[in-house]
């Protein structure tokens, strides 16, 4: 429990600069408040909605800012509230919460993926510890193991951590299993191998355990490339 506390303090410490700077106003080069455009008021009002169809709206704006390129400070703040809605921030209105719509922080989590940054990494890392939901976290991990960092020992650690607690659920999740078998094969191969022991116990562990064949053979496939990595450098 201590290495996840610690963790979660790591990751305090590295999203809160980027909230910090996501929160600020753009400024234009005079250092002045720049003038919102339509896109961005949309953004933010729709990112801010406990109403699914206001999500799906801004959801949809952001995906086109990202496509251009334009992915401001205002698009990683709005994707940080939509991945985080109903899970980690939630809304409660007589008893009930009212903002917990999955394809949204699905749909989030993707776009995160999209941008493929630092800060977009810290975003799911945080979301990735509260999430419920297999589909979301399906969407997560395959975000997680496409973004290239230098240093994926983090994402390892807080990825395999989540893995192996849904693996320890009364029904575990075959769709969880194999992004999590997957994406642990992008961040080796981009690592050049895998020396997380937590993460070598759960890839024997999905290989040997109730999932389909499907899923346990690609674990079987991983660990045997992981194994031919090793002796490559030898």
């Amino acid at each position: 429990m201590s290495k996840i506390i610690a963790i979660l303090i790591a990751l305090a410490v590295a999203v809160a600069p980027a909230v910090m700077g996501q929160a600020a106003e753009s400024e234009n080069a005079n250092g002045e408040p720049a003038a919102l455009t339509v896109e961005i008021m949309v953004i933010r009002e729709t990112s801010t909605s406990t109403v699914r169809s206001q999500n799906l709206l801004g959801l949809e704006y952001i995906e086109d800012a990202i496509g251009r390129g334009d992915a401001c400070d205002d698009v990683y703040a709005a994707l940080e509230r939509l991945v985080l809605a109903g899970s980690q921030n939630r809304v409660v209105a007589r008893g009930q919460v009212i903002n917990n719509f999955p394809d949204v922080r699905q749909k989030a989590a993707r776009q995160l993926g999209s941008l493929g940054t630092e800060d977009a990494r810290a975003i799911l890392l945080r979301a990735v510890l509260s999430e419920r939901e297999p589909m979301v976290l399906q969407e997560m991990f395959n975000s997680l193991g496409a973004i290239e960092v230098e240093d994926n020992a983090q994402t390892i650690s807080v990825m395999v951590w989540v893995a192996n607690r849904f693996h320890r659920a009364p029904s575990p999740n075959n769709h969880v299993a194999l992004a999590a078998v997957n994406a642990l094969e992008q961040l080796a191969g981009r690592d050049g191998g895998l020396t997380d022991h937590h993460a070598f116990h759960y890839l024997f562990a999905v290989a040997e355990g109730p999932y389909v064949t499907f899923v346990r053979e690609r674990a079987w496939e991983v660990i045997d490339g992981l194994r031919g990595e090793g002796d490559s450098e030898e």
